[in-house]
């Protein structure tokens, strides 16, 4: 999805392209909260920026099928990344359960609007509104683990 809004500096404008990472929600949630391999710093980045907009570039060209993809699976995998770097500080202030449910939240909205496309609904100013409202509580609440001690 590619919304025009303003999340924190933090993502550098990653998630302005890229939605947060919801593949398998529940299975995950039943495994222990792993500590990251990789630093914000490291997440996100100008390689990721450039990975990003490469790929927005070239969405949908037949000619650059083959880059398209090796991109998306490179940015999927530090989708997963991002995940497991939040949950793991989440984890560490003791809000795990505030962070997973704002992911549930959005995960859930996103999937019945997928639910309602498929049978041919008009959900874009649900998308444009509700969704993108629940994707900047998620990314806020994220952004302010990064900078703010939780009791």
């Amino acid at each position: 999805m590619r919304y025009d809004k303003n999340y924190p500096e933090v993502y550098m404008g990653y998630f302005n392209y890229r939605d947060p990472f919801t593949d398998n929600l529940e299975n995950i949630y039943q495994n222990p909260v792993v500590i990251p391999i990789y630093h914000i710093d490291q997440l996100f980045n100008d390689q990721a920026m450039a990975a990003v907009k490469r790929m927005t570039e070239i969405e949908g060209n037949p000619d650059f099928k083959e880059e398209f993809e090796s991109l998306n699976a490179q940015l999927t995998e530090r989708d997963q990344h991002i995940f497991k770097y939040f949950h793991f500080i989440a984890a560490q202030r003791h809000v795990l359960d505030e962070l997973k449910m704002k992911y549930r939240d959005f995960y859930e909205l996103e999937h019945t609007l997928k639910q309602f496309e498929a049978i041919g609904y008009d959900v874009s100013k649900a998308r444009e509104t509700d969704l993108v409202k629940r994707k900047k509580e998620l990314l806020d609440f994220q952004a302010h683990l990064c900078c703010r001690q939780f009791a």
